[in-house]
């Protein structure tokens, strides 16, 4: 799943905002996606389980520690080029694999907004 949203991340920067390095963009927009997964997954669970949320320092951890593992996994172990190479899909299908990298990054993204809405109501604090 991670090489296709790679891929297609890749894409968008490569052909549609034609940046000059898009393997760098791929990446930390690939982090940010993951870390904000990865927020709001422990988010909840905290909040359900401990009447906890995360801070703002142990968020920002998080996401530099996932930049720092798919820089050191992708580009200094040269996967990136392989990846983009490889052209992966989903269902081998460029339609249904645009559509879930489109949704994946908006699903993700709007945890901007919507997440501490949530865990705000589970504490009680909203």
């Amino acid at each position: 799943m991670i090489k296709v949203l790679y891929y297609h991340y890749y894409l968008f920067y490569k052909k549609i905002l034609k940046d000059n390095e898009p393997h760098m963009l791929a990446t930390l927009v690939l982090a940010f996606s993951l870390s904000l997964l990865i927020i709001a997954i422990i988010e909840v669970v905290l909040a359900n389980l401990f009447n906890l949320t995360l801070g703002h320092y142990e968020m920002l951890a998080i996401n530099l520690m996932l930049i720092g593992v798919l820089y050191l996994t992708l580009h200094r172990t040269g996967k990136a080029k392989e990846i983009v190479n490889e052209k992966p899909l989903f269902f081998k299908s460029p339609l249904i694999s645009k559509l879930i990298t489109f949704l994946f990054f908006a699903i993700t993204s709007s945890y901007l907004f919507w997440g501490s809405i949530y865990v705000g109501n589970i504490l009680g604090t909203r």
